[in-house]
C-alpha cells in the first residue's frame, strides 16, 4: 500500500459520515458550520479525520483526531494535526487540545504544552467531562498553543 497521505477539508455532505465515525469511538459529534473538519485519505480511501472547533474569536479547540485501525502507524495522525495547525482558519487564537495522557509527547511536537492561560468555560467543561464521565479509561490532558 502506498503511504501517500492526502488531507483535505471535509464538505458539508460528509457530516453524517463524520459523525458516524465519531459516534463509534464516543467522541462528541461535529457541527459543520462551527468547525474546520478535515479527512485524511490514502489512494482515495478515507483513513482518518480531525477538526478545529471555533469557541470564540480568541479560542479554538483541536480535536477529534482519529485514525482508523487498519491505517495506524503510517503517520496519518501527524499529517492531520500538521494540516490543521498550518491551515487553521481561526488565526490569532489560542488552540486548546485535550489529548489522552499517553499522547502528550506527540502533541508536544506541534507546540502544545500545559499552559498558565485560563481556558474558556467550554474547554474546562469538556476536560472535566472527559475525565469524569466514565467514558474514557485514560486520563485526558489540557494543553494549548498560540496559533
Amino acid at each position: 500500500m502506498s503511504s501517500k497521505i492526502k488531507v483535505r477539508q471535509a464538505v458539508e455532505e460528509e457530516i453524517n459520515w463524520i459523525n458516524k465515525q465519531y459516534a463509534e469511538i464516543a467522541f462528541k459529534p461535529s457541527e459543520f458550520n462551527n468547525e474546520y473538519i478535515v479527512i485524511a485519505e490514502i489512494e482515495g480511501k478515507k483513513c482518518g479525520l480531525g477538526r478545529l472547533v471555533k469557541i470564540n474569536k480568541h479560542h479554538t479547540e483541536l480535536g477529534g483526531i482519529y485514525v482508523f485501525n487498519s491505517y495506524r502507524g503510517l503517520g496519518i495522525a501527524e499529517a492531520i494535526v500538521s494540516f490543521l495547525c498550518i491551515n487553521n482558519p481561526y488565526s490569532n487564537a489560542v488552540i486548546w487540545c485535550l489529548p489522552f495522557e499517553n499522547l502528550k509527547n506527540f502533541y508536544g511536537k506541534f507546540g502544545f504544552m500545559q499552559s498558565s492561560i485560563k481556558p474558556p468555560q467550554e474547554v474546562l467543561a469538556k476536560h472535566e467531562w472527559c475525565n469524569t464521565g466514565g467514558i474514557y479509561l485514560k486520563k485526558v490532558l489540557l494543553l494549548s498553543k498560540q496559533s
